[in-house]
């Protein structure tokens, strides 16, 4: 804590009326470093979290949770309702057949998947029902399939129109290898709001697939599972795994973590190396506050020696010139706080204005997959920062308030 006196000499020094005053372009450019240099961590982080969490969302939109197969290629019936009597708190399980298909309209051909779901599994609890823009969901008729738009607008189809739909799989007939394929009718198309999803994902009723993969009546290739914290889901996982080995069958899991695991680890990765080279502005501004504090000291020699006569001891000086510093270094984190979470509070705004400045598109959907520039602030990264920066502050004021207390009195006074 400081005493009166000593909170009295920092006012002194800080706002002192002559031309060596501290108020001096050291200081200045000490406060405009931090502020930028904390503005622009909390910025780049807050855009990194908005994107991670934008991808997240459009990587699991149509994708679930936890994946579980089968090494035999089938999930029999007695398994999915095994799994479901697991119980297990908010989640969804939705038993469906995948396989890749070939697309045929008129002469034109497109490699998409096929995924079968149950009509009733599907009706107001999966996140397709909510996406179709044009016709409706599949019914139980199996010659019903739904088209992406993407995939609709290339191969100019709409809802009405008929295709043709082939799988990997062929007929050995007396002609030859026959490739196994079936004629549907396009009832719906829908758009999860990604590119890549919306052009090569197709939906209809198991039936289809089911006969073209010659799967047994009632049985599947996949379980898909969803949850409310698909953050969490290796709580999930283990409990999914302990009742499978206990099965003692060939199921196995994979989580939306697992399958996308390069991805998760290259977004961590850049994110900790961002965060560490933009911790370097700051520690390049904490320099003008060890080279401002170091000439002050210079400058206040005499003032030192008089105050070190008149019994002033060597650390209510070191405590001094460390409030000094760590002063001018909260100011700069308080405002490059402010200003950082401000900018990224309203960066959509603030995109739209450089947009129409300078009338251009600096965000381009067709690169990033996205409309706009997406921001998350986390308030604990946050505190985080302001802390690295003041604790950064601090110890750039320990060599300078130490060379203050080793000012010798007699020769400073002797000198001047």
């Amino acid at each position: 804590m400081l005493s009166t006196y000593e909170f009295l000499l920092i006012k002194r020094f800080l706002f002192s009326k002559k031309t060596d005053g501290y108020i001096s372009v050291f200081s200045y450019f000490s406060v405009i470093g931090i502020m930028i240099g904390v503005a622009a961590i909390i910025i780049v982080m807050s855009v990194m979290n908005g994107f991670r969490e934008e991808l997240t969302t459009r990587l699991l939109g149509i994708n679930g949770h936890l994946n579980i197969y089968s090494q035999s290629g089938q999930i029999a019936h007695n398994e999915i309702k095994l799994i479901n009597d697991l119980k297990i708190k908010n989640i969804k399980i939705f038993p469906l057949i995948e396989t890749q298909a070939l697309l045929i309209s008129n002469e034109t051909s497109k490699g998409v998947y096929l995924r079968g779901y149950e009509n009733i599994d599907l009706m107001d609890t999966h996140f397709l029902n909510n996406k179709i823009v044009k016709g409706h969901l599949f019914t139980d008729n199996p010659n019903d399939i739904v088209i992406g738009y993407a995939l609709a607008n290339r191969l100019g189809l709409a809802v009405g129109e008929k295709i043709k739909i082939a799988i990997p799989k062929t007929d050995k007939t007396i002609f030859g290898n026959i490739p196994r394929f079936k004629t549907l009718q396009i009832i719906g198309v829908f758009n999860v709001g990604m590119y890549e999803y919306d052009s090569n994902f197709v939906f209809t009723n198991p039936v289809v697939p089911r006969k073209l993969l010659m799967i047994e009546d009632n049985n599947y290739n996949k379980i898909e599972l969803f949850t409310y914290d698909p953050n969490n889901i290796e709580q999930v996982q283990l409990e999914i795994d302990n009742k499978i080995k206990t099965m003692n069958n060939q199921l196995y899991s994979l989580s939306w973590k697992e399958n996308n695991s390069s991805l998760i680890n290259a977004l961590n990765v850049e994110k900790n190396v961002m965060f560490l080279i933009l911790t370097l502005i700051i520690l390049v501004a904490s320099m003008n506050i060890i080279s401002g504090l170091i000439i002050f000291v210079k400058e206040k020699n005499k003032d030192i020696a008089i105050l070190k006569t008149i019994g002033l001891s060597n650390s209510s000086l070191m405590k001094i010139f460390m409030s000094i510093g760590l002063l001018i270094g909260l100011i700069g984190t308080s405002l490059g706080g402010l200003l950082g979470v401000i900018f990224s509070k309203n960066i959509s705004s603030i995109q739209n204005i450089l947009e129409k400045l300078f009338k251009t598109d600096l965000f381009a959907k067709e690169v990033y997959y996205l409309s706009s520039l997406p921001s998350r602030l986390d308030q604990i990264e946050v505190l985080y920062v302001v802390l690295i920066s003041l604790i950064i502050s601090l110890f750039a004021t320990v060599f300078p308030a130490y060379r203050s207390s080793l000012i010798d009195p007699i020769k400073s006074l002797k000198n001047d």
